[in-house]
């Protein structure tokens, strides 16, 4: 009430027992009762009474300004640099960037309030409630089991992008990831063979049941799963999304934290945005704030490959087709001789033929070594 005091209900209640007894209306043993305090502090209270009137009921520091309230201006700023550069931010990842920027420790439920008053905090998605699903303990080592999977979304600009991704159960440590036009074969193998290059040959890969890791449309076979059997490495599936709940989690972080960071920075393209991925926020600021210490630390399930192998021949697109009669293989509808003099007819023989995820080219091998093909031009029929 505007030149007047307004009073909690319990306050109002404390009053109007006070004022009767000072007024004589009631017996001070009763008010003792109904106040719930001894007689020394209900003499105190009609003393306070007499001297201060209503405002004896109030608490001392009513109308005061507290000594660590921050100042307006701070706020004002802090407001400003949230509607104008972090508005589509997290609260808590704002406020990691706003206290980076401004040097300040900026409380947790200070700035939660801030953000209230302009409308500029994230609502937590609420889902239906599912069956009961059950915590699997992480592996206990490093490499033991990788977990893998892409998300289609629109990560930067205005185009959806693919970003592909693998984590260590052990650790939550992002090995490797990329932006891809789309999740394909080559796409994944690519991501597979960078984290086999920089971390070794882990154990064991967890994914989906898509026909790309080897899925039921597949029945166990892929071009996935088989260049990691070649390195020893085996691929088991999962049964629903919340099986591979930790991936799932590192793509809901990613599309709460990177999407605006991509933005702040003004990136907008996919080379740009591989780069900063793998290079800036991966090392700086995901893996120091997000990864954990292993079960049993000094120890690793990455094994370090022979010299010998060779990775680049490994993770492409392998085919084998049989040798016809006129020494031709067909691959596509397109039809391919063996351009190689040759002592004995390879008839019946298999050829494998390699595709190379840099320009899709095939490459022809027979018995380990590379045999030249090239391609017929069949001439077409009139009637066609």
């Amino acid at each position: 009430v505007e030149g007047g005091i307004v009073l909690r209900a319990k306050a109002q209640l404390k009053l109007d027992l006070i004022y009767r007894v000072s007024s004589g209306q009631l017996g001070r043993k009763e008010a003792q009762e109904l106040l719930g305090v001894s007689q020394r502090t209900l003499e105190r209270n009609l003393k306070q009474f007499r001297l201060l009137g209503v405002l004896s009921v109030c608490h001392g520091n009513r109308m005061k300004k507290p000594r660590n309230k921050t100042p307006e201006i701070l706020k004002e700023r802090v407001q400003a640099l949230m509607k104008d550069k972090y508005f589509d931010f997290n609260m808590l990842h704002a406020l990691e960037k706003i206290r980076e920027e401004t040097g300040l420790d900026l409380k947790r439920e200070t700035f939660r309030k801030w953000c209230h008053e302009i409308g500029l905090v994230k609502r937590r998605q609420k889902r239906r409630t599912a069956r009961a699903r059950y915590y699997r303990q992480r592996m206990g080592i490093p490499g033991q089991m990788l977990l893998m999977d892409g998300s289609p979304h629109v990560w930067f600009g205005a185009e959806v992008s693919c970003l592909i991704a693998a984590i260590d159960d052990a650790t939550g440590e992002v090995p490797y990831a990329e932006f891809f036009a789309s999740e394909s074969t080559l796409s994944c193998m690519k991501v597979l063979h960078k984290i086999v290059e920089k971390k070794g040959a882990f154990q064991l890969l967890y994914v989906d049941r898509a026909g790309i890791y080897g899925g039921i449309k597949r029945q166990g076979f892929s071009q996935v799963s088989r260049a990691l059997g070649e390195l020893d490495t085996h691929v088991i599936y999962a049964n629903s999304p919340q099986a591979k709940g930790r991936v799932e989690r590192l793509f809901k972080t990613l599309q709460d934290r990177l999407i605006p960071e991509l933005r702040l920075n003004g990136i907008y393209n996919l080379r740009e945005a591989n780069a900063y991925l793998n290079d800036v926020f991966l090392p700086e600021q995901f893996h120091p704030r997000f990864t954990v210490k292993p079960r049993e630390p000094g120890r690793t399930a990455y094994r370090l490959l022979h010299s010998s192998v060779d990775l680049q021949e490994g993770f492409v697109i392998k085919e084998r087709r049989l040798v016809g009669l006129d020494q031709t293989i067909s691959l596509n509808g397109q039809k391919f001789l063996i351009d190689e003099r040759l002592r004995h007819s390879l008839h019946g023989q298999a050829i494998e033929l390699r595709q190379h995820p840099e320009d899709g080219s095939w490459a022809a091998f027979f018995a380990g070594k590379p045999i030249r093909i090239i391609p017929i031009k069949v001439a077409q029929k009139i009637a066609a």
